[in-house]
């Protein structure tokens, strides 16, 4: 299988190409920047529509991570600029290529319950994927509208489009951060600022891009299009998560399925259960062994 990873150099983006190269599977990194691994490099502008155009040519899949990766070191029309503009320039140059699939790389946030300047209620927990979405910054909206661009290509051209909302990467970049977050569970204490805990290595998102790069589409679908949470196990927090929410909320929001927390009292507030069941994706990395963590 012949792979562009867009925003292969980055952070995330060098974990994935070295999966697929792992696999067997001939990458290449189209980013703005060289690669950190040997890997071949093609360097555009992915606002450059025609120059997306001509690069996205003869590849099987396009993995989409290029993206500014949150609101907080770019003014907000920059980031809904950068990233819309480079979603519908991928989007649109596979389908005009003939490039089967588009791997999205979405986020949590894209539900309005990750980076979020509100703090929505939840109807339910756990969320599932048919939890209706409601984004109210830029960041989370400019991954929200990506993902609608990917269902509808998917719907009105056929093409295949996996959309995997993982959330709180942890990254070399983030490891210090990471690290006090595990330091403060370790020793009990409690955050006054809680909210959901959700978190995830960044080797399980690179192994959950080639699940969806190999995802067979059920033919029962519609249309090919899934979209799927992708976090750790458990929450980063020393109490169960029906008392985070609690604690967020007052009273928490109802729970859709009895048995999910009963089975993990700390399971996340993000059902993963679908990708586990589609993808036979199954995270790997847990908080409570965290300096064993490839970073």
């Amino acid at each position: 299988m012949r792979v562009a990873i867009t925003g292969g150099s980055g952070a995330i983006g060098t974990y994935v190409c070295d999966e697929f190269i792992r696999a067997g599977h001939e990458v290449v990194s189209v980013d703005i920047r060289p690669p950190k691994i040997e890997v071949p490099f093609v360097e555009v502008d992915l606002c450059d529509f025609q120059a997306t155009r001509e690069t996205l040519q003869g590849f099987d899949r396009v993995v989409h991570l290029a993206a500014i990766p949150d609101p907080f070191s770019d003014p907000p029309e920059r980031v809904m600029g950068v990233n819309m503009m480079t979603a519908f320039n991928v989007f649109e140059a596979a389908r005009l290529n003939g490039v089967r699939r588009v791997v999205y790389g979405c986020s949590e946030s894209s539900t309005g319950f990750g980076i979020h300047n509100v703090p929505l209620k939840p109807l339910y927990v756990p969320i599932d994927e048919e939890h209706p979405c409601w984004p109210h910054e830029t960041y989370s909206l400019s991954k929200h509208f990506g993902e609608r661009i990917g269902d509808n290509y998917a719907k009105a051209y056929g093409l295949e489009v996996i959309s995997l909302r993982y959330a709180w990467v942890w990254l070399k970049r983030s490891k210090e951060a990471a690290a006090r977050v595990v330091a403060r569970a370790r020793q009990g204490v409690i955050e006054e600022k809680l909210w959901f805990g959700a978190y995830i290595a960044v080797r399980d998102v690179a192994r959950a891009c080639l699940a969806a790069a190999n995802y067979r589409f059920e033919p029962e679908r519609e249309y090919p299009f899934e979209v799927f949470f992708l976090t750790a196990r458990n929450t980063f927090y020393p109490v169960p998560t029906l008392e985070v929410l609690r604690r967020i909320y007052g009273e928490p929001p109802p729970v859709k399925d009895q048995a999910y927390f009963e089975a993990d009292p700390f399971a996340s507030v993000f059902d993963i259960r679908k990708a586990r069941r589609l993808l036979g994706w199954e995270p790997k990395y847990d908080w409570r062994s965290f300096e064993e963590w490839e970073l």
